[in-house]
């Protein structure tokens, strides 16, 4: 991934955020957008934040809540300091992951095992800052190219990550029975017990005019990458929650036989 970093501190950023159940019996997943300074979009300071319950676990729509509205609490009421942005996000998740914990502890149900992902966009200053934890997916696309910002938490992808460390050869590490049979198992998510993994770059992305960052979870990828890109560019006379609309009505005609629950955040740099 190569994008030159050329800072536009006067952008606004114009944001919406939908989902849709898909062929699951419960929406497990979650996103709000929190506007700095300002009571909608567009705004010229965002944070927006996306989790996504655990299949398997207990109460994910429970555990999706409670992550993401903690984490944008901390973030929206925090005093950071220029700079210090990255070490604001990671202490959120980790108020997120305890605000679980405390949930769980409170609830008289069965819900020990609830767990969900998170990653969240940052828009500041005509900066992105961005964190991940989980197998969800941050995304921007820029002069009609798609960049997948994060790494996917999940036993492929660290694996692969390994493998890349280490100079081995992909196409045969990438055949092994327990990257065949569990790759997709995610590797870190808030459970109330800790974070595992997060991925929170110390330095920012400089945005640019026209660009659009897609945060969404895993229920995307019915899509190829090539048709979350066309679906991303802009369309005259369409606003920025037509173009999330948009994207999730794509994602259903596909008719995927067992569609997992889809959410998508938009924000477009103008």
């Amino acid at each position: 991934m190569n994008i030159q970093n050329n800072s536009c501190s006067h952008l606004l950023a114009h944001f919406a955020e939908d989902r849709d159940i898909g062929k699951r019996a419960n929406q497990e997943d979650y996103a709000l957008c929190t506007p700095i300074g300002a009571e909608s979009s567009p705004s010229a300071e965002v944070i927006c934040a996306l989790a996504d319950g655990m299949g398997g676990l207990a109460a994910g729509e429970i555990a999706s809540r409670v992550a993401v509205s903690a984490f944008s609490r901390v973030l929206k009421t925090a005093a950071v300091a220029p700079g210090e942005e990255p070490l604001a996000m990671v202490r959120a998740a980790q108020e997120a992951d305890a605000a679980m914990h405390r949930r769980i502890l409170s609830e008289t149900g069965d819900v020990s095992s609830m767990g969900c992902t998170l990653c969240s966009a940052w828009v500041k200053q005509g900066k992105l800052y961005f964190l991940n934890i989980g197998d969800s997916l941050i995304y921007l696309l820029r002069d009609k190219c798609l960049y997948q910002l994060n790494h996917r938490h999940n036993h492929r992808e660290d694996m692969r990550l390994r493998a890349e460390r280490e100079g081995l050869n992909w196409a045969e590490v990438s055949q092994m029975e327990s990257i065949v049979k569990f790759g997709s198992r995610v590797t870190s998510y808030l459970s109330g017990h800790g974070i595992d993994q997060a991925q929170c770059p110390a330095e920012p992305l400089m945005l640019e005019q026209g660009d659009t960052i897609l945060l969404a979870s895993d229920g995307i990828l019915t899509l190829t990458e090539n048709e979350i890109a066309q679906a991303l560019l802009p369309v005259h006379g369409r606003n920025v929650a037509g173009d999330v609309e948009a994207l999730l009505e794509l994602v259903l005609s596909k008719d995927a036989p067992r569609q997992d629950n889809v959410s998508a955040v938009i924000i477009r740099m103008a």
